[in-house]
């Protein structure tokens, strides 16, 4: 079967973490070409250590390139629910391994450019570096072949009672790559918060032998003990879902919309707007999330850590 290659954008939080170690784990489908990095959960160059050190510490020779400092016009918002380094308190030993030599623009271009329009990206914070490769290299978005981004809601969000956090830090890039032309892919918080990690899959996880499993299980620690000391609902893997949405057609149901993001309001900042009533007239731009099967993902999740020891073991 052909690898789907592949760039991950990433601010590299817990749940980032998550995903890009389950990316790791999926390189028998995936060909990731590099790891890009963003401001978003924290400052860039905690997203792009946390990167770097995360992809060696699994074994891993992949570029990562770092990325935007700050959103396109807003001043940056981080999220204090990953801790003051991103990954809560876990510490990965230090790469010496240094950041791929182009920034996360020109990187995203150079791989674009060679790939005849087969690269995808999946984006996981805000859309800074994706905004800016198109207006860098307006030509990119004839080369590139879908975007899936975690990120926005149709109802309800998690800065503002409108908002999505990656789409409120920089609504100005998720406005640019919203009407680029680009296929789109939304995995928002209408399926992100539905999985909740149960304790069955984190006892699962844990048993598992490999050194995937090792460093999720103590993501997983500090995510658990993190809500509970919040009063908060069982960890989401937001950025997991997304991955898992590229690689398992069944996972999610989906709809259309024609969808537009606001940038200033103090309530809607970075609201993905959909026309649910065809008021605009216009075509869908967007193919949105609407559900997920929570067992199909977890059942996934699992056998992913398992076939991972099986590796380990051979």
């Amino acid at each position: 079967m052909k690898k789907i290659p592949l760039i991950m954008d990433v601010d590299t939080g817990t749940d980032d973490a998550i995903a890009i170690i389950c990316a790791l784990m999926s390189v028998d489908i995936l060909n990731i070409k590099a790891f890009t990095t963003v401001a978003g959960n924290v400052g860039v160059d905690l997203t792009s250590r946390n990167t770097l050190n995360l992809v060696r510490a699994l074994g891993f020779d992949i570029p990562v390139a770092v990325g935007a400092r700050k959103p396109l016009k807003k001043a940056l918002h981080t999220a204090i629910s990953h801790g003051s380094t991103g990954l809560g308190d876990v510490h990965l030993p230090r790469s010496k391994n240094l950041f791929y030599p182009k920034d996360a623009v020109d990187t995203i271009y150079q791989y674009a450019s060679s790939l005849n329009g087969e690269l995808e990206l999946l984006a996981v914070g805000p859309l800074t570096n994706l905004a800016e490769a198109i207006l860098r290299h307006p030509d990119l978005i004839k080369l590139i072949k879908r975007i899936t981004i975690m990120g926005g809601a149709l109802r309800g969000g998690n800065m503002t009672q409108t908002s999505e956090f990656n789409c409120y830090v920089d609504p100005d890039a998720s406005k640019i790559v919203f009407e680029s032309g680009i296929p789109l892919v939304m995995i928002g918080l209408d399926v992100t918060l539905k999985p909740q990690l149960p304790l069955f899959v984190y006892e699962q996880v844990k048993a598992c032998e490999n050194k995937f499993a090792r460093i999720a299980t103590q993501i997983f620690d500090f995510m658990l003990r993190r809500n509970e000391q919040y009063c908060f609902d069982p960890p989401n893997l937001h950025d997991a879902i997304a991955l898992a949405s590229i690689l398992l057609p069944n996972l999610i149901t989906f709809k259309n919309y024609h969808i537009e993001i606001e940038t200033e309001g103090t309530i809607t900042r970075g609201m993905t707007v959909a026309d649910f009533n065809h008021v605009l007239g216009e075509e869908p731009n967007v193919q949105a999330a609407v559900d997920i099967d929570c067992d199909v993902f977890w059942e996934w999740l699992i056998n992913k850590f398992r076939d991972a020891d099986q590796s380990s073991a051979r």
